[in-house]
């Protein structure tokens, strides 16, 4: 009889559930698209389809593969950051839940920050409006009878958690990058929901889980909802940007994670605590007693989401396949020498701080191409990941490697890219689901199949390939790099 382990993510694009061997071999998954309400300012989930989805999900995955209810040993879940999900004291939700990608709260952080209220100090970050915090103010403001019905206080993953043992609680990593934790004291801070006039709220927040806890046991109920059998042991869960981390090798301080999915996230593990500056964000690590540093911003792959939608499909020129349409992509790019084409792309179809720009083409000519806009598309993407690296470089968070994961990894073109532009080794993991396996990694812990993070990655994370610089590309890729930050600047 085997033993196996699954991981269910919430994310805002996809929820999903997948099941790993103890060695980390995935051998089942289920997807279900989440389903987001977007209307002007606001961006809503209704949470009891969000558990039916995930609750299918899980029966996918389950019935996809030769295994027995009883071969698996426990359950670990990650999920979106941020956003908020409330419950009423009868344990149903208040309200539909808000995405992190809600915006109805700029407002309120505006006039917070004018009148000289920020919380770096408190929550080393600054807020967004897809933090709690204003997000529950916004709702004190506005919607203060569901503001009133507020009993408990959630992120995502803590609601599936609970519709599957029960058990109410919050974790650490994701609490902490909501904006709600003093990482220095590892605590809610009481001071933090008092500056901001949200005092009350501070008495709905769960008990506090860290990621390898056991936070409670598959239920009757939702063992006859997803197939799983009774008794089950959950864990805390884990923020997915951190669960992507340790899926794809991360864990401590030698390497960069470079997501480069629908953000760049940029990130690097330190053992102490300081200011991480403007842009920077500092959250607790799995343990607790390590930090995870960002620089984050809408900038990456999700330009070709829109390239390849709008402009490519759009046309209706490129009716194929997707893997028909990236083969394409990859040949024709790949006969474009960088030092032939010196157009620059401005990956800022959404909000940065990086630049107050909006996204643009700049140097077109008349012997360019569609394709020769596409390959100025991913060095600009690769271009903005290199900002953010070198903000993490100012603060001391200094790596020679990093680990690439997300959509870009899926093309070596794009990941000898990236190491070209931000001349070091990339890495990529042997896995299509880095956050799934970095849960089970912490599944593993928890369950104590392994001692620590370390012995548990070693074990299940599996290197696919290295790409190291081209050193003849370095000279045009930094007059790029340079133009590049020249016409933020002018815009500016």
């Amino acid at each position: 009889m085997g033993k196996y382990l699954l991981s269910v993510d919430n994310g805002l694009t996809t929820t999903k559930a997948v099941l790993f061997t103890l060695e980390g071999r995935e051998v089942s998954s289920g997807h279900v698209s989440t389903v987001i309400e977007n209307k002007g300012d606001f961006s809503e989930l209704d949470m009891d389809l969000q558990w039916e989805n995930t609750a299918k999900a899980i029966r996918e995955c389950l019935e996809k593969v030769d295994v027995r209810p009883k071969e698996i040993i426990g359950v670990g879940n990650s999920g979106h950051g941020a956003g908020l999900y409330c419950l009423d004291q009868n344990g149903r939700p208040v309200r539909k839940a808000i995405s992190s990608m809600d915006t109805r709260a700029d407002n309120i952080i505006d006039r917070w920050n004018g009148e000289g209220r920020t919380p770096r100090d408190m929550i080393y970050q600054n807020f967004w409006s897809g933090h709690a915090v204003p997000i529950l103010s916004w709702l004190k403001q506005y919607e203060p009878e569901n503001y009133e019905n507020i009993k408990t206080v959630l992120m995502v993953k803590d609601w599936i958690r609970f519709r599957l043992t029960g058990e109410l609680g919050i974790e650490y990593t994701d609490a902490s990058n909501s904006g709600m934790i003093n990482p220095r004291g590892k605590n809610v801070d009481l001071g933090l929901f008092r500056i901001f006039d949200i005092e009350e709220a501070f008495y709905k927040m769960p008990k506090l889980y860290k990621t390898t806890d056991i936070a409670g046991y598959v239920n009757k109920t939702a063992a006859a909802e997803t197939g799983l059998m009774v008794g089950i042991p959950v864990i805390g869960g884990v923020f997915d940007c951190i669960a992507c981390s340790l899926g794809s090798g991360v864990y401590d301080n030698d390497k960069y994670n470079i997501i480069a999915g629908t953000w760049s996230i940029n990130s690097g593990i330190e053992d102490q605590l300081y200011d991480p500056g403007a842009t920077m964000k500092a959250t607790l690590f799995v343990d607790i007693d390590k930090y995870y540093y960002s620089e984050s911003s809408a900038t990456s792959a999700v330009n070709l989401n829109w390239f390849i939608d709008n402009v490519m499909k759009g046309s209706e020129l490129f009716d194929v396949q997707d893997e028909e349409l990236f083969r394409i992509i990859t040949e024709k790019l790949g006969q474009i020498d960088p030092k032939d084409s010196d157009i620059i792309y401005m990956p800022f179809l959404y909000k940065s701080h990086l630049s107050h720009m909006n996204g643009a083409f700049m140097g077109l000519k008349p012997e360019h191409n569609l394709f020769h806009m596409l390959r100025a598309l991913y060095e600009g993407v690769a271009f903005a990941h290199r900002k953010h690296i070198d903000n993490l470089k100012n603060y001391g968070i200094v790596r020679r490697s990093a680990i690439l994961s997300g959509g870009a990894a899926k093309s070596p073109l794009w990941c000898q890219m990236f190491a070209d532009i931000l001349g070091m080794e990339i890495i990529t993991a042997d896995t299509t689901e880095a956050g799934a396996l970095g849960t089970a990694a912490c599944t593993a812990v928890a369950l104590g199949i392994y001692k620590d993070l370390k012995e548990a990655i070693t074990a299940m994370v599996k290197v696919k390939k290295c790409y190291y610089p081209d050193t003849s590309t370095k000279e045009v890729y930094d007059a790029k790099y340079i133009t590049f930050n020249t016409l933020i600047k002018k815009f500016e």
